[in-house]
């Protein structure tokens, strides 16, 4: 047996943040380096990070500043919890003999492809994530309910491929292209 290959998994919820963090950090390397060539002499001029640092020394409490640190507090709650959070997966697991996996709007392809397939079916389209599949088809007569089975049966058969069956909502109604 071939050894299970890595689940797909969706980027980390911690990237976006560390482009953000990335563009700071760039920004204040760019205030430096300001400040390194005025220091050094070969531009005149003020120096940025002295001037930050006497306008915070001369604050004096106000009450936007309990607002907000709880606000730069629960930002970086949110931050931690963003990088500690595991990534979600993005594809259905095959049942095959190794790492075989699927994604959701494929299935949902072959589910439309299959339920147009019945007899009685004009057309159909399919939505499903990893838990569940909603395959709408427009049908010749939508009070009959064993096309409604017949689609359901014909689904089930394409998704017993997937090593865990997603829930299936079949929903009819009658028209036409």
């Amino acid at each position: 047996m071939p050894a299970a290959g890595r689940t797909p998994v969706a980027a980390p919820a911690a990237g976006f943040l560390g482009f953000v963090l990335a563009v700071i950090l760039i920004a204040l390397g760019i205030v430096a380096l300001h400040d390194a060539v005025i220091a050094a002499g070969w531009l005149t001029g003020p120096l940025w990070i002295d001037a930050a640092i006497d306008w915070i020394d001369g604050l004096s409490f106000s009450f936007w500043m309990i607002p907000a640190g709880i606000a730069a507090l629960l930002v970086g709650l949110w931050m931690v919890i963003c990088a500690l959070k595991p990534p979600r997966k993005t594809a259905i697991e095959v049942a095959a003999r190794s790492a075989v996996w699927i994604d959701p709007v494929d299935l949902a392809r072959a589910a439309s492809h299959v339920a147009e397939r019945v007899p009685g079916v004009l057309s159909a389209h399919s939505v499903a994530t990893r838990r569940k599949m909603i395959i709408t088809a427009e049908v010749t007569e939508a009070s009959n309910t064993s096309i409604r089975t017949a689609i359901e049966t014909a689904v089930r058969d394409v998704l017993a491929v997937p090593a865990q069956t997603p829930k299936i909502t079949v929903r009819t109604r009658t028209g036409g292209r």
